[in-house]
């Protein structure tokens, strides 16, 4: 992950969205992140770390969307194909301590492997489950201000917890301390 705090490109996908994949820019560097808000696709509330902290071990929560940057998460390709890495600041969100147990909090963290590596589920209308891999549950929403934890995904029904919404909101160098 060192390589990250070098490389000076974004790397956008290739034409449009894809059934597996939104139209996001995958980052190659935290000097030019492409930063994206997370929504609740059934609430609109913003995926947030809690207390507006960047510190490894903090939970990751809904909470009402403020547009600051503790809401702002980037997007990286893990290396192995279909596979990503989501993370704020110059860290990683994962389940605690790289567990895949059913309601395991989801953290920020050091980005350095299990529990770390996601991938998409397009289920319409650019709403989509972002699935832990090696565990194949969710990241789910338990409510406002509860922290975001890994559960076993759940048919499509209503309150759609599973269910996320990435916008872009620009980009931002993590290096400079005003982006």
């Amino acid at each position: 992950m060192l390589s990250l705090l070098t490389v000076l490109c974004v790397q956008p996908m290739a034409g449009a969205a894809t059934q597996s994949e939104p139209a996001i820019y995958y980052t190659t560097s935290m000097r030019s992140a492409s930063i994206y808000e997370v929504r609740a696709s059934y609430s609109w509330k913003c995926l947030d770390l809690r207390g507006g902290s960047n510190n490894p071990g903090t939970v990751v929560q809904t909470f009402d969307c403020k547009g600051r940057l503790h809401q702002r998460f980037w997007f990286m390709r893990s290396g192995t194909p279909g596979l990503f890495h989501m993370g704020a600041f110059a860290y990683c969100l994962g389940t605690q301590n790289a567990s895949t147990a059913e309601n395991t909090p989801i953290v920020l963290g050091h980005c350095q492997g299990p529990g770390q590596h996601f991938r998409w589920v397009d289920r319409g209308s650019n709403h989509w489950d972002i699935v832990e891999a090696s565990s194949g549950k969710c990241l789910t929403d338990t409510g406002y201000r509860s922290a975001m934890q890994l559960r076993t995904c759940a048919p499509m029904q209503e309150p759609y917890p599973t269910l996320w919404t990435p916008l872009y909101a620009g980009q931002w160098d993590y290096s400079n301390p005003n982006g």
